[in-house]
């Protein structure tokens, strides 16, 4: 037990903790995200990975000391003594524990008791989702009011006034995470074939990068796979659900809201994928999916569509088709499709934690250096490209503390090894981490961009380069593309 693994000073916390508050409610509750803590043995799988441990090393040096306090807490009946703001919920602990218990999910509960957003959660019940106002913020603060007004014309968010009444609807009725079941056993999961038709997310944080949204079309397009996509979709909760603006519950019922829309575009397809250019989005349509496959969960959550008219009738029908895992599949038609090989171009590549942890690994996938490499991009491999870029909700944290140009520890290392490589740019599969890097001074693109530059598409009107905070006017002049 973990008690035994303790060393006397933390025996002593636990014996003087206080068995009240948020965490007592949480535990009576039964979180589905706390029903695993006891399982935690301080091994230290989890801590080299952490980037708290990282941003502050004194503090959390010790093998498995940021577990040991977090867990230790729990079954105090106490809150866990560290700064919640430091965990920018990757889950890089749960993928890499044994066991897997998730020292972010149980962060992640605390913190959205504790820090609710109103502001996020008024614009779900507004807007349907994180409207284009959400990101007002970044770009104000940077000066770049400009860049903001210029996307909100030009690329729109629009949602149907029917989408927004139904999530406006599911909101206000509450559900508590306690009354999903674990899901145990990963649900079997369809294997990923080559669809020649797909459902395109529309991702929220894509607004900040349309060039990402319509690079993707492009490709889509040239690879002959018909897209179809629905007004009536809205967010699936993500964002707003690591942003503090909603819950465990509320991330399901919204994701399961949109494998409903997608059901009714699609029919009684028997193999509906879902893609986009967001991992958030992958993991919270897998995440959901992988709940769903319980018939109790499932019941609770079509009894909570049911007052909308809606219903998720069988999970199996839909795979997630990340991009990561969906563009490999054609790695020879692009190939074909390259009309600019971008051979002057040294990279790093950065592969998000939403992706791997929907994956369950930390190991650095091929698929993000294989599709760079497509297009004759160097790439230069980094130990950094392991860790997380600092996290989308640390980057509202420091607008809020008006400190919007001051790098937290984890940023400055990533920056610092951006420069100590000699890279012209990063390469992402995310448009949260694209956003965190292009806030730090470093030319980014999506790799969908990056693709769509080499198929020959127009680095302004659709790459839409103008729209970044960090120019990459220099990188992509030196190799002929302006």
């Amino acid at each position: 037990m973990l008690g035994r693994a303790l060393p006397e000073p933390d025996q002593g916390v636990i014996r003087d903790a206080i068995t009240e508050g948020v965490i007592h409610r949480l535990l009576h509750e039964e979180d589905p995200r706390f029903r695993n803590f006891r399982l935690c043995n301080a091994c230290g799988s989890c801590t080299p990975y952490c980037p708290a441990q990282i941003n502050d090393p004194e503090t959390y040096g010790g093998r498995g000391y940021l577990a040991r306090r977090v867990t230790a807490a729990l079954q105090a009946g106490r809150r866990p003594d560290i700064n919640l703001s430091d965990c920018v919920q990757c889950y890089s602990c749960e993928t890499v524990c044994p066991r897997s218990v998730s020292i972010g999910g149980i962060i992640n509960a605390v913190y959205e008791t504790e820090h609710l957003q109103p502001v996020f959660r008024r614009m779900l019940l507004d807007r349907g989702g994180l409207p284009p106002q959400a990101f007002l913020p970044l770009y104000t603060g940077r000066g770049r009011f400009g860049k903001f007004v210029a996307k909100a014309i030009q690329h729109p968010y629009p949602v149907d006034d029917r989408a927004v009444d139904e999530v406006r609807r599911l909101l206000l009725h509450p559900i508590k995470a306690s009354v999903f079941s674990p899901s145990g056993h990963p649900a079997p999961r369809r294997p990923l074939a080559r669809p020649d038709r797909v459902f395109h997310l529309k991702s929220c944080c894509a607004f900040n990068y349309p060039g990402a949204d319509l690079s993707q079309k492009k490709i889509l397009t040239a690879l002959g796979i018909r897209y179809e996509t629905s007004g009536l979709q809205t967010c699936c909760g993500g964002a707003p659900h690591y942003m503090g603006g909603a819950g465990f519950a509320d991330r399901l019922l919204l994701t399961a809201r949109n494998l409903s829309v997608i059901q009714d575009v699609f029919g009684q397809d028997d193999g509906i994928a879902i893609t986009g250019i967001c991992p958030t989005c992958s993991d919270s349509y897998a995440a959901t999916l992988e709940l769903l496959a319980g018939s109790a969960n499932r019941a609770v959550v079509n009894e909570a569509l049911g007052r909308i008219g809606r219903e998720v009738s069988d999970p199996g029908m839909f795979c997630v088709a990340n991009i990561l895992d969906l563009y490999p599949l054609y790695l020879d038609e692009l190939r074909r499709l390259v009309e600019t090989r971008l051979s002057g171009l040294r990279v790093g590549v950065h592969v998000s934690c939403h992706y791997r942890k929907m994956n369950g690994t930390l190991a650095v996938p091929p698929g993000l250096q294989d599709l760079t490499e497509v297009t004759g991009a160097k790439v230069v491999r980094s130990g950094m490209e392991n860790y997380c870029c600092g996290g989308v909700k640390n980057l509202f944290d420091r607008h809020q503390k008006s400190h919007p140009l001051k790098l937290p520890p984890l940023n400055r290392l990533v920056r610092q090894d951006f420069i100590q490589h000699r890279l012209d740019m990063m390469v992402v599969d995310c448009p949260g981490c694209e956003l965190v890097y292009d806030h730090m001074g470093v030319p980014v693109l999506h790799i969908t961009e990056l693709l769509a530059l080499a198929m020959g598409a127009d680095p302004r009107e659709t790459v839409y380069i103008q729209g970044h905070m960090t120019s990459l006017t220099p990188a992509l002049s030196r190799i002929g593309l302006l």
